[in-house]
């Protein structure tokens, strides 16, 4: 009985800590959600249209690249409201800014690779 007791605490104590630990994680760990998964997307799909409209020529895994560099960089350091906001101006300097922060990368071939 005294063993049964004992398995029972230290699993009971076990899971104390895990939920614990996955609430500590869940409210300190993560920041709150800015942008909900339709903005996410319609920022993606307009980066990568103007990618696509701009450099015909880019492939396709670049592009995905590039567009999920300059995402994540709007979501992180602004707001919807912020994004909004952005006049002509300051999208074009942002554009600006976006090359030194999420830059092409050189094109390679299969041969080359290899």
């Amino acid at each position: 009985m005294k063993n049964h007791t004992l398995h029972f605490f230290m699993l009971f104590t076990f899971i104390v800590f895990v939920y614990a630990s996955v609430i500590h994680s869940t409210a300190h760990g993560k920041e709150a959600v800015k942008f909900s998964t339709d903005k996410i997307r319609a920022m993606w799909y307009m980066c990568s249209t103007q990618f696509q409209m701009v450099v015909p020529a880019m492939p396709q895994t670049e592009r995905a690249r590039l567009c999920d560099c300059y995402v994540d960089h709007m979501r992180t350091t602004f707001t919807p409201a912020q994004v909004l906001a952005l006049t002509s101006k300051q999208s074009k300097e942002l554009g600006m800014k976006m090359n030194i922060i999420c830059p092409t990368q050189v094109p390679f071939t299969i041969k080359e690779a290899t």
